[in-house]
């Protein structure tokens, strides 16, 4: 059987009052990183036309979604290389999601002939991934706040109706399901995909799970902020995580950070069939693993 590894990172790249902070210093920076990187599939959150433009210059072999929602330029997009896939499909779901260009938004890629693969031996094991991201409501939100009611939670359950229809539209079997982004919370939004077959990468590989937010120093209003995991990337067991990292503080010119997110990325096999879950630690509290 044919086996692809495909790297997948997912990115809040940063921007406040609709504009990208420490402007222009991060553009350096943010270049350097994705040509160090460069990530096969990139799905990025907090998106502007600066930021985007930095990512073209920086990985020029990729392509991404053009539309006209607005979404997909000032908030949302997805960039994968263009000689490794071809997309299939894309498309945006609501799922209740506060800010009003924020979306489940979603990219049907299919990995391309492999040069000792035939076009027959290509056809009957067709490779594909639907990549989907999102960036759930921030819990200081002020509807939170009113209502006391856990909106990322409401947001995670509609993740999962999205991906269960999807997932049935789409009809393959072998699909590699990756559900990735700016979650804005590191329990129940985790807890709620676990229960419905997707583990987060971190788990799945049982390394600890880093702190992804604040990446310091930042901004103030940042700073004061418990550091904690916000970005996390998810798989169904079509897609099996083989190395996962979380981006700090890596070397960059000028000394600035590429964000005020650590970029995370996970390295997966896809077209091994499906795996049997490594994690071992479950949501209520029961360690598997015994510590001595």
């Amino acid at each position: 059987m044919n086996i692809s590894r495909v790297s997948i990172m997912t990115f809040n790249m940063c921007k406040t009052e609709g504009f990208p902070i420490n402007w222009p210093q991060r553009r350096l920076p943010i270049i350097e990183c994705m040509t160090a990187f460069t990530p096969d599939i990139l799905c990025i959150q907090e998106l502007h036309p600066l930021l985007h433009d930095a990512l073209v210059e920086a990985l020029p072999k990729h392509i991404f979604v053009q539309d006209d929602f607005e979404g997909w330029q000032q908030e949302g997009n997805i960039y994968w290389n263009s000689d490794m896939f071809n997309m299939l499909d894309y498309g945006i779901v609501d799922i209740g999601i506060m800010e009003p260009l924020r979306r489940l938004f979603w990219v049907r890629l299919a990995i391309k002939l492999s040069s000792n693969e035939t076009k027959e031996q290509s056809q009957l094991n067709t490779k594909e991934i639907l990549v989907t991201t999102a960036h759930y409501t921030w819990e200081g939100h002020e509807e939170e706040r009113k209502t006391d009611i856990n909106l990322r939670k409401q947001q995670t359950r509609r993740t999962v109706a999205a991906l269960e229809d999807l997932t049935a539209k789409i009809n393959n079997p072998q699909l590699a399901v990756l559900f990735m982004g700016d979650l804005n919370e590191n329990y129940h939004p985790r807890r709620i995909l676990r229960e419905a077959g997707y583990v987060d990468c971190f788990a799945e590989l049982r390394l600890p799970t880093p702190i992804t937010h604040p990446q310091r120093p930042a901004e103030p209003k940042e700073d004061i902020q418990v550091g904690t995991t916000l970005d996390w990337i998810m798989q169904n067991k079509y897609a099996r995580p083989i190395l996962a990292n979380a981006l700090l503080n890596i070397f960059t010119t000028g000394g600035y950070s590429v964000s005020d997110h650590c970029p995370v990325m996970c390295i997966y096999e896809i077209g091994a069939g499906p795996y049997i879950s490594n994690a071992k630690q479950d949501f209520c509290g029961k360690n598997l693993i015994k510590w001595n």
